[in-house]
């Protein structure tokens, strides 16, 4: 950046900072969050060390992009009756009891209760999904590939939708998404957050922003730190793909697996997969475009900064810009010179050549004539 300086990083992110780094230090193995997967996304993981190399900035959440079939959970009752009373702590002692890898596998879902992730992979889908016209159940003897019915935990249906039940609450829905490359990162100071800001918006992310404006009217210089959210909204799909036959005395957390009916047809979830799989390829392209857009923009700042306060440059450094530009100005001076050096040499050439037939008539001329003047 521009320096300790013009532009100092409070103390208070860099505890933070260190907090961060601390965990994310963790061997995969023993390291868990939040997310569905427990850990920090392997596509994702060079671009998360880098940022975090950087002077001010740390990431704190990240998302590599990911296909996902959720099932949303059970609306909450507006007054609960002894027996539900009942059953829910029984629910809350089965959860509890439950290991951390399936306690992953249950998170909110827009406050309407808890929901279950039936399938989630941060990487593209290809060996799954038969041809177009193949059976629906994928058992044909040609096709080796695992059918998406099945790998979603699904039933297939007759596509019609299922009715509202006594109560008149509508079924609980199967929802399938695709959703691109999400990265919070936290900067110690709003200098440090605009390279991330501009090399997001350069590289297609362009919903990108502040998540808070409270370190903007922060005078303290151990309040909130500005974090930036790097996202692209406009490449998420979502569609409801099938929905929940309810059971009497049924919940997420009972021992029976729910049944998962599908609304939609083997080659629906086909074309769905297609159209997430081209995703993830601009999604990575993104990806590359701003990890190395942030880096150069971070340098250059570092080499504005340290030019502004006088400080000598190692030798031999050069800045990767200037260092294109001159690269390029010296190839096409080479080039011209080489040209012209052709051209010289073409010339002297035909001088020469002209030259000796000259000389070779002089002479012949001389020799056939002497006898006379003798």
């Amino acid at each position: 950046m521009s320096g300790p300086e013009s532009h100092p990083i409070p103390e208070a992110f860099e505890l933070r900072k260190r907090k961060i780094l601390t965990e994310l230090s963790i061997p995969d193995a023993e390291y868990t969050d939040l997310s569905p997967k427990g850990s920090v996304d392997e596509g994702i993981r060079e671009l998360i060390d880098d940022i975090n190399t950087l002077p001010g900035l740390v990431t704190t959440s990240s998302c590599a992009g990911r296909i996902s079939v959720f099932l949303e959970g059970r609306k909450k009752q507006h007054q609960p009756q002894p027996q539900q009373q009942q059953q829910q702590q029984q629910q809350q002692q089965q959860q509890q009891q439950s290991s951390e890898v399936q306690q992953r596998q249950f998170v909110p879902s827009g406050g309407k209760g808890a929901g279950k992730w039936l399938y989630v992979s941060h990487d593209a889908l290809k060996e799954y999904g038969g041809k177009q016209g193949e059976a629906e159940d994928g058992e044909d003897e040609g096709n080796n590939k695992r059918p998406l019915h099945r790998l979603f935990g699904m039933i297939p249906g007759d596509g019609k939708p299922p009715k509202l039940d006594e109560s008149g609450q509508a079924p609980r829905l199967v929802r399938f998404s695709y959703e691109p490359m999400i990265l919070h990162i936290m900067a110690a100071t709003l200098h440090h957050a605009n390279p991330v800001l501009s090399a997001a918006s350069s590289s297609g992310f362009r919903e990108s922003g502040l998540q808070s404006l409270r370190c903007i009217d922060a005078d303290d210089a151990d309040g909130p730190s500005p974090i930036v959210a790097v996202r692209s909204a406009g490449m998420a799909l979502e569609s409801v793909i099938g929905y929940c036959e309810e059971k009497e005395n049924d919940d997420d957390g009972g021992e029976s697996e729910p049944i998962i009916r599908s609304l939609v047809t083997e080659q629906y979830l086909e074309m769905l997969i297609a159209i997430s799989n081209e995703r993830f390829v601009i999604n990575s392209e993104r990806k590359e475009r701003f990890q190395s857009s942030l880096l150069e923009m971070c340098s250059a700042d570092h080499a504005l900064g340290a030019k502004a306060k006088g400080k000598a440059k190692p030798v031999g450094w050069e800045d990767p810009a200037a260092r294109r530009e001159r690269m390029r100005a010296e190839g096409l001076r080479k080039k011209q010179q080489q040209q012209q050096q052709q051209q010289l040499e073409q010339k002297n050439r035909k001088e020469e050549g002209d030259g000796g037939a000259i000389g070779n008539f002089d002479y012949s001329l001389e020799a056939n004539f002497g006898d006379i003047r003798d």
